[in-house]
C-alpha cells in the first residue's frame, strides 16, 4: 500500500522554465555570451542550478571554468533568480487540486528537488499556500543531489515512511533514477521538460501526458479514490 508521494518541483508541479531561462541568460550576458533558448534550458536543468549554469557556459561560450569561477557564476545566477523566481512561473493546470485531494485522503505529500532549498520553499509557499506538504527538501550546501538514494531516504525518515510505500513523480531521467535507486515506485510525466522520446530512451515504459492522466494513474497505483 502506498501512503507517500514525493513530487519533483520543476517540470512536475511548477512550470519554472521561463524564469530559469531569464536567470541563466542574465548570467550569460554578464560573461558577454549569447543567450539560451527555451529548448537549451530544458537540456540544462534537472541536476541543480550549479550544473545548469556550467552547462550553459560550456554550451554558449565553450567555457570550462575552475570551481572557484563556477561558484562565482552561480552566485550571479542565484542572486538574480532568487529575486525573480516567481515572475513567470505557474503551476501546471489541475496540479494544486490534485495535491489537495491527496492530502485530504491521508497521503503524505512531499517535494524533493535539486533546486536550492530556500528558493524551492519560497516557490511552494507562493504557489501552493493551501497545500499541507509533509516535507519540502531542496539542495543544501554540500548535500547530496538526486538521484542519490540517501536524499530520498532522508525525506522518508523525516516523515516516518518507507520507500516501498512511496511513489516518486517527476519529469526526467534524474527522477526516474531517484525512484529506482531508493526502491520507490516511479511515475514519470512527459508534460514537463523532457520529451516522451527522451524518456523512452532511458527506459521509461509509460509516460504521463497531463495532470488529469497523472491523477488517474495515481488512483490506479495507490488504490485511492480522488
Amino acid at each position: 500500500m502506498f501512503d507517500t508521494i514525493v513530487f519533483d518541483l520543476d517540470g512536475t508541479i511548477l512550470n519554472t522554465l521561463a524564469d530559469i531561462r531569464n536567470a541563466v541568460n542574465y548570467t550569460l550576458c554578464c560573461y558577454g555570451l549569447k543567450t539560451a533558448s527555451e529548448d537549451d534550458i530544458r537540456h540544462y536543468v534537472g541536476s541543480g542550478l550549479k550544473n545548469a549554469i556550467k552547462s550553459a557556459l560550456a554550451d554558449k561560450g565553450g567555457l570550462s571554468l575552475a570551481e572557484k569561477e563556477t561558484e562565482k557564476a552561480l552566485l550571479i545566477l542565484i542572486s538574480y533568480y532568487s529575486k525573480n523566481a516567481a515572475n513567470l512561473t505557474e503551476p501546471y493546470k489541475g496540479i494544486e487540486s490534485l495535491l489537495m485531494k491527496l492530502v485530504s485522503r491521508g497521503i503524505k505529500v512531499c517535494v524533493l528537488t535539486n533546486k536550492d532549498e530556500s528558493i524551492a520553499k519560497a516557490l511552494v509557499m507562493t504557489f501552493f499556500p493551501s497545500v499541507r506538504f509533509s516535507f519540502v527538501r531542496g539542495k543544501r550546501p554540500s548535500s547530496a543531489l538526486k538521484p542519490d538514494r540517501a536524499l530520498t531516504l532522508e525525506v522518508l525518515s523525516n516523515i516516518e515512511s518507507k520507500a516501498e510505500r512511496t511513489i516518486i513523480v517527476g519529469d526526467s531521467d534524474v527522477d526516474y533514477m531517484t525512484a529506482l535507486n531508493a526502491g520507490a515506485y516511479p511515475i514519470i510525466v512527459s508534460y514537463g521538460y523532457k520529451s516522451e522520446a527522451e524518456l523512452r530512451k532511458i527506459g521509461v515504459k509509460k509516460t504521463i501526458k497531463s495532470v488529469a492522466e497523472l491523477e488517474k494513474e495515481i488512483e490506479k497505483v495507490a488504490k485511492v479514490m480522488l
